[in-house]
């Protein structure tokens, strides 16, 4: 039986580990038996007044705890997992079951309950596959009854997530599910779950090898879990076509990201299909903790740790990717240690609709776009125009575009063009965001924007830019109005000056 102590792993791994158990370990609170939400950030249900305890983060932290196992490690690990299997649903009959509170201050799902409002479906693969590692690793270091409740969670787990039917298309989650019922499948001894998991993960390998893409395209928080499911597959299942499925498409998504991926800025350059925010530096994505256990801490597209940064539980999750260990191709670690010099890319993600990811990186800027042939509503997390740039050394500038309507764009050296169809007539609007130090908004002109270490010159249908501050942000607000269906609006930025 595997029983993996932090002193087995190589000293990135160990740093890595130590130094997000570190944090962790601030955040433990014994009266809960639950990690609590940092930096007096509160929970957005129940009560504003009380501070949030996360369940699925203390799944990952009593991993790490058992990983360390330094004095009274496993003993609070006990205490972790004993409070967070309380907290998982189990109604048969209800699209929740399975599935666990994200917080115990949140109310329970009212009968007719809305997904992602009143539940995470996606907890059940979060935390199951914390849990499955638990036992795959660590079993022998649990009592019997903490065990069997493991086992009868992992149960309600994979029977909800079976009821649910996670589709391919749906990346990071469609990987883990594969991790969840195959493990559960061997461990069980349940041959209907094992096939199931083998048809997912088949469905999911002939998707990814047409383009060499997943659906879920360029996004530093899913690449994160992606390269996590993928890695145990191929360290963890006892099947060996996944075993030789999650090997090929890890070094293979390594490769597309190396190409994406400027060292100096610590930033991978757009567009993202999914994205919480627009610089690793400033929050935590589950990427910039692979690159941190590829490349040591000083390299990693990652916040410092001593000071509050955004998304900060997903740190929770170091410990899980300290134990899988990185597998990295040489030619891409040479990527992510340095800037390997100026190169256009273009990606090919699906055909129909046709979506083509286009970027262009250069030493002080890169560029990033997505052309979907209209097929990709605006929301908060797609950003299919990008631009980040070194405002210097230490500084990253950057632009991306909120629009009303479906845009298409594309990238090219130093250049961005931007398309829009509007289909039903009316008013369109086209908000770029910018975040760099010390803008001068006089210097914003409809044709010009003169920002520090970067000028962009700017053609364009749309009138404007009405130019606001949003925060430490700038806001340049374009409209087309009063436009007839089928009337396109168009940008050409081009930049003048990095």
């Amino acid at each position: 039986m595997p029983d993996t102590r932090l002193e087995q792993l190589d000293p990135v791994a160990r740093d890595l580990a130590e130094r997000s158990l570190h944090w962790m370990d601030r955040c433990w609170d014994p009266s809960a038996g639950l990690l609590r939400m940092p930096d007096g950030i509160f929970y957005t249900y129940g009560r504003l007044d009380v501070a949030v305890h996360l369940v699925r983060e203390t799944a990952w932290y009593a991993l790490g705890l058992l990983l360390r196992d330094a004095d009274g490690d496993v003993a609070r690990a006990r205490v972790a997992l004993d409070t967070l299997l309380s907290y998982q649903f189990d109604a048969s009959e209800r699209p929740y079951h399975g599935s666990w509170y994200r917080s115990p201050h949140e109310p329970a799902p009212p009968p007719d309950p809305v997904e992602w409002r009143d539940y995470d479906p996606n907890w059940r693969e979060f935390i199951g596959v914390a849990l499955a590692v638990v036992l795959l690793e660590y079993e022998a270091r649990l009592p019997e009854d903490t065990v069997d409740r493991i086992e009868a969670a992992l149960r309600r787990a994979i029977v909800g997530t079976l009821a649910r039917g996670v589709p391919a298309v749906y990346t990071n989650i469609a990987l883990m599910t594969v991790f969840l019922l195959q493990s559960g499948g061997a461990r069980f001894d349940e041959p209907n779950w094992q096939v199931e998991a083998e048809r997912l993960a088949d469905e999911l390998v002939q998707r990814f090898m047409v383009h060499g893409t997943f659906d879920e395209y360029n996004s530093p928080t899913y690449y994160g879990v992606d390269l996590c499911a993928l890695a145990l597959w191929r360290s963890y299942s006892a099947s060996p076509s996944l075993r030789a499925a999650g090997t090929a498409m890890e070094a293979a998504l390594w490769r597309d990201i190396g190409e994406f991926y400027h060292a100096d800025m610590r930033n991978l350059a757009g567009p993202y299909d999914r994205s919480y925010g627009m610089d690793m530096r400033s929050y935590a994505a589950g990427l910039g903790l692979w690159i941190w256990l590829s490349t040591g801490s000083a390299r990693a597209p990652f916040p410092e740790l001593d000071r509050p940064f955004e998304l900060a539980w997903d740190l929770a999750m170091a410990p899980l990717i300290a134990l899988l260990g990185a597998r990295v191709p040489g030619e891409v670690l040479a990527h992510l240690q340095a800037f390997q010099g100026e190169r256009g890319v273009v990606r090919e993600i699906a055909a129909a609709p046709r979506r083509v990811a286009t970027a262009w990186l250069g030493p002080q800027v890169m560029l990033g776009a997505q052309d979907a042939s209209g097929s990709r509503r605006p929301s908060e997390q797609f950003h299919p125009v990008t631009v980040h740039w070194l405002v210097a050394a230490d500084a990253v500038g950057w632009i991306r575009l909120r629009h009303s309507a479906p845009v298409d764009a594309w990238a090219e050296q130093r250049r961005l063009t931007i398309a829009c169809m509007s289909r039903d007539g009316g008013d369109l609007a086209f908000v770029f965001q910018i975040s760099a130090p010390d803008i001068d908004l006089a210097a914003l002109r409809p044709d010009r924007w003169e920002l520090p270490g970067l000028v962009v010159e700017v053609e364009t249908s749309a009138t404007g830019p009405l130019a606001a501050r949003d925060g430490d942000r700038v806001e340049l607000r374009y409209e087309a109005r009063g436009l007839a269906a089928g009337t396109a609006v168009h940008f050409h930025l081009r930049i003048a000056q990095a």
